[in-house]
């Protein structure tokens, strides 16, 4: 039913990555019940001699995060070859095209989405693969909701189920669930942290642009492309959250706006 695309190295990027990235695994796990359901997670450019990133955490995955997982790694000789002189340690386009072309040729759908979202079905009694298999042709998206660091924090990592009844509840209560609505063809602010595709519209387009080798706005671009084949862009949110953990605490060579380098928007 659902391929799911994720991409990260063997880093410090981040606030707390280690933890935020198992909480998101975990509770993305959680929410797959179709037999095909899978999670990629492609590696890119941990050095050699260092385990991928899954493999790093893998003590603090659910047994049900670890089945689903499929790790692809992306070298540094092969990064170097085909990163076309770009200054980051990570490529999204790169990487997420690698997952979607090893992703199952069966399942319908590619969810690319990043290592540090959960998401909250309204309806607690249906998965993400129940509320998918409905779901007309198109591209689907979701705002991202804010969570800070001292909630998610707090969570135990292992623990998904608990964890989404939490993201539930702070959102409602504590007022997170404000949706930033921007462009017709992205819909909401930020994205890329769930974008639903058919599989097979994004064969058809060429997957990602791989020569957005800067950083940013590679989400908005394969919004506006595929805005451009179906002729509007759908929202979930009447039927999922979509949570994100903060992690601002420490800026990222992605935020730093002394060394920030970007794709043309």
């Amino acid at each position: 039913m659902i391929s799911v695309i994720v991409y990260g190295r063997n880093d410090s990027y981040g606030y707390n990555l280690h933890k935020r990235a198992a909480i998101s695994l975990n509770c993305i796990a959680e929410v797959l019940t179709d037999p095909a359901d899978e999670i990629l997670f492609v590696d890119c450019n941990t050095p050699n001699g260092m385990p991928t990133f899954p493999e790093a955490i893998a003590d603090t995955l659910t047994a049900r995060a670890r089945d689903l997982l499929r790790v692809f790694q992306l070298r540094p000789e092969l990064f170097d070859k085909h990163k076309k002189g770009s200054h980051l340690k990570a490529l999204e386009p790169l990487s997420r095209n690698i997952g979607v072309r090893r992703s199952n040729p069966t399942n319908r759908w590619i969810l690319s989405t990043n290592t540090d979202m959960v998401f909250v079905p309204r309806d607690s009694t249906r998965s993400l693969s129940d509320i998918v298999a409905g779901l007309p042709d198109g591209l689907y998206e979701l705002p991202r909701f804010e969570v800070p660091g001292a909630l998610w924090e707090t969570v135990q990592r292992q623990e998904p189920r608990a964890i989404i009844s939490s993201f539930a509840d702070w959102g409602q209560r504590l007022h997170l669930n404000v949706a930033v609505i921007s462009r017709p063809e992205i819909r909401f602010d930020g994205p890329g942290d769930f974008q639903l595709m058919l599989r097979e519209q994004l064969f058809a387009i060429h997957g990602f642009n791989e020569d957005m080798v800067l950083g940013w706005h590679v989400d908005s671009n394969i919004c506006r492309r595929l805005f451009l084949l179906n002729g509007r862009t759908e929202s979930l949110l009447d039927q999922v959250f979509a949570y994100h953990c903060d992690h601002t605490r420490q800026v990222t060579a992605m935020h730093d706006s002394a060394d920030r380098k970007e794709n043309d928007q």
